[in-house]
């Protein structure tokens, strides 16, 4: 063909042409090449080669096909995002597609990325804001990722810069295989209205899709949880804890035995927080799994020892804590795919534990990167409890100091669910900043929470005089009953003992005698209904008190009442010396006096 173009007829089809030329071994990119470079020197042939499928491609029509491709994007998102300048928060919420982005260097300890987002047929670069770093360098916007624009800020400078500032965004799971659409710059638009076409090239797209594919795609490789996949060669049997006792979140490494879970932050064993089965069994192939980027160094050494038991049965066994074994599938599709792990406040421990564990040293960081993020004294809790189950110290210290410096910002009912280990090394922290009486208002509902697993010597640490040295009066009466009732069952009587919380309290309510012992007592006495509602007769606490210490309050009291009694009676007399000393002098004074003794 090649040399007599005129005269021989051209192939028509990818099977004629390897019938005509069965030695030719070329990509079809080459024969074009060739065709063309030897087309140049002779006149046009009247005729059109077509290497194409010899089952014809449907061409989706014009009006169809941008729907289909945009169908997940907001029409005209991006023209909403710069309708007027300000900031705005839940206006529209466009939903948008992440083409492009890049990390640009503000300074020596901060990253700025900047990102171009598209609604398949206008695009604009934006500013992603700092506090979202962190989804940035955890894997969680990653480009073609779909995000819904929750709030964000548009600007224009005096030299006519349009900058957008995406504040909070949404990521939607699921992100396409490329570009959505075929998204041009909407501030080209905008200052080049009169783009012109450029030259159309030898080959248009039209010609293109007539080009052979060799076969269709082949579906990846995927574990699986039920039964097993195309190819599977290895089994992973995951073992749910459930036991209470603390120790390790996972079994032996070859699965000799399995461990007892810990008990969580919230004083529930894991397995009693999930309902799904305790064994689960997920197909897995080896090659996958020892080989590549995103590798595990735990299983590549386990596959290559194959006079380990596990290869008998080609099967894993390991116990893992409840949220590991919900993360568990995680992880395997970070193995398996490029998809990035979703983070959460809840899984990210437990991922960058499995990461360690299995040796995936990229997981590992991305998960790092989410916590250092995600950190903060609302999150602090939920971190704290899982790093006592996964033994992370520094996660575990780090939580325990924001708790402590911070402590009078929680809320109570979070403090309350904290394990007793837990709560002492809070408010015996050395970096602990809270008042007196708000501590003893916060021990007070933690001790009315767990009950019984507050035992005296924990009171006492607790309560030292250092830490604690008043009480607040409405923590006083009950605080006073639970430490009678601890030196009960231990067996002591800390009586005559200075500075214990059985002492404090008893001040505090000698203090505060009128509102905690005689109000109560008067409204009991008052035959009003609605006196005795207000005065609170429903609340006389101390005669739940034994009765010797029924009596020392009250004795305390009575004397507290007579001193108080006996100020009065001498600030009267004061009073009473100093209008008489007014009255008998006179003169000019005379008028002064007199409006005194009025007063």
């Amino acid at each position: 063909f090649f040399q007599n173009p005129r005269t021989m007829n051209p192939p028509h089809t990818k099977h004629d042409f390897r019938a005509r030329f069965p030695k030719f071994q070329c990509s079809t990119d080459a024969v074009f090449q060739d065709i063309r470079n030897h087309t140049t020197h002779y006149p046009r042939p009247q005729f059109r080669i077509s290497l194409s499928l010899s089952v014809p491609i449907p061409q989706l029509s014009t009006s169809h096909a941008p729907t289909m491709m945009n169908e997940k994007l907001t029409p005209n998102g991006i023209h909403k995002l710069i309708e007027r300048e300000g900031h705005f928060s839940g206006r529209h919420e466009p939903t948008l597609q992440i083409i492009n982005i890049r990390r640009v260097p503000a300074n020596a300890l901060t990253d700025v990325y900047w990102a171009v987002l598209s609604d398949g047929q206008n695009s604009i670069e934006v500013v992603i804001s700092t506090h979202l770093s962190h989804l940035v360098q955890s894997g969680q916007l990653v480009e073609h990722t779909l995000v819904a624009v929750e709030s964000y800020q548009y600007n224009i400078t005096d030299d006519n810069i349009h900058i957008v500032s995406v504040c909070a965004v949404d990521i939607l799971d699921g992100i396409p295989d490329g570009i959505i659409g075929e998204p041009v710059s909407v501030l080209d638009r905008i200052h080049k209205r009169d783009v012109k076409d450029g030259d159309h090239h030898f080959f248009d797209d039209e010609e293109e899709g007539q080009w052979d594919d060799d076969g269709a795609a082949e579906e990846p490789l995927t574990w699986s949880l039920d039964r097993p996949s195309d190819f599977c060669d290895w089994t992973i049997e995951v073992t749910r804890i459930s036991s209470s006792p603390a120790s390790s979140s996972l079994g032996n490494k070859h699965g000799r035995g399995g461990v007892p879970a810990a008990t969580s932050a919230y004083g529930m064993s894991s397995g009693a927080l999930s309902n799904k089965p305790p064994v689960q069994k997920y197909h897995v192939h080896k090659a996958i799994l020892s080989v590549g980027p995103r590798r595990s160094d735990y299983f590549a050494t386990l596959f290559k020892q194959s006079a380990l038991s596990e290869h008998s049965t080609n099967t894993s066994r390991i116990s893992l804590q409840d949220s590991a074994a919900d993360a568990f599938p995680s992880v395997l599709d970070y193995i398996y795919t490029d998809k990035p792990v979703k983070f959460t406040s809840k899984n990210a421990t437990a991922i960058r534990h499995l990461a360690h564990y299995f040796g995936i040293r990229s997981l590992w960081k991305l998960a790092s990167a989410y916590i250092k993020g995600d950190f903060s004294l609302e999150t602090s809790a939920v971190y704290l409890s899982e790093s006592l189950l996964y033994h992370d110290e520094k996660l575990e210290n780090a939580s325990i100091d924001i708790l402590a410096s911070r402590i009078e910002e929680i809320n109570r009912r979070t403090l309350a669910r904290l394990p007793p280990s837990s709560f002492e090394r809070i408010v015996t922290s050395p970096k602990l900043k809270c008042r007196s009486k708000k501590l003893s208002d916060i021990v007070l509902k933690y001790c009315q929470t767990q009950g019984d697993a507050v035992d005296m010597p924990l009171l006492m640490k607790w309560t030292r005089c250092e830490k604690m040295p008043s009480v607040s009066r409405k923590a006083a009466l009950p605080l006073l009953r639970i430490a009678v009732e601890g030196e009960e069952k231990a067996g002591v009587d800390l009586a005559n003992t200075r500075n214990v919380l059985r002492a404090r309290c008893v001040e505090a309510c000698v203090e505060e005698w009128k509102e905690t012992l005689a109000k109560p007592l008067l409204a009991l006495e008052s035959r009003d209904k609605n006196i005795s509602r207000i005065l609170g007769a429903n609340s006389i606490e101390h005669r739940d008190l034994p009765l010797h210490i029924q009596v020392e309050l009250l004795e305390k009291a009575l004397c507290a009442a007579k001193v108080e009694l006996d100020d009065v009676k001498a600030e009267l007399l004061y009073r009473e010396e100093q209008v008489e000393e007014l009255l008998k002098s006179g003169g000019s004074g005379g008028g002064k006096s007199e409006s005194l003794t009025g007063s």
